[in-house]
């Protein structure tokens, strides 16, 4: 029997090796290198700068931020939001501010002080001049009367100071 078994043991052996073929085997993978001194600090440095370029990027969005919220205020300052309640009480004073100040503001017509035939003329100035979208009818007529009544031509001598008045 022992040269049976040992018949087998070897038989068994055999078999063995002859299934222990390299395409069947399971490629073991090699276990990673450790870092190098040098990639451990280009890492390091990579991630300083990563939060440099965050740190930059946060502070150029607050600088931004900041200069336009500060033009926003000068400019609400420099020009504030007009309203029709600047032009004196009066019919047509609705239709003036609408149609006006779609082009410019309304210090225009108040520092302006002009006869009503030259406020209509005025009209076809800016109509054919400036491209200002043309009135006519009734209210032409009650656009020109408006500003004829609320800023005639004013009383008084040419260079006058007005301060002493």
């Amino acid at each position: 029997m022992e040269k049976g078994a040992l018949g087998a043991v070897c038989a068994l052996g055999l078999l063995v090796m002859a299934m222990d073929v390299p395409a069947l085997r399971r490629p073991v993978p090699p276990a990673p290198l450790p870092p190098t001194p040098a990639a451990l600090a280009t890492a390091e440095a990579d991630a300083r700068a990563a939060a440099i370029r965050a740190e930059a990027g946060r502070q150029e969005a607050e600088r931004a931020a900041a200069a336009k919220a500060e033009a926003d205020r000068l400019a609400a300052v420099q020009h504030p939001a007009e309203t029709e309640d600047v032009l004196p009480a009066g019919n047509g004073r609705e239709e003036v501010f609408a149609r006006c100040t779609a082009c410019h503001s309304t210090a225009i017509i108040r520092r302006s002080g002009f006869s009503r035939a030259r406020w209509d003329e005025l009209m076809d100035w800016m109509t054919e001049k400036q491209g200002m979208a043309p009135l006519e009818g009734d209210v032409r007529v009650l656009v020109v009367d408006y500003l004829a009544q609320h800023f005639a031509p004013r009383r008084g001598p040419r260079n006058a100071n007005p301060f002493l008045n």
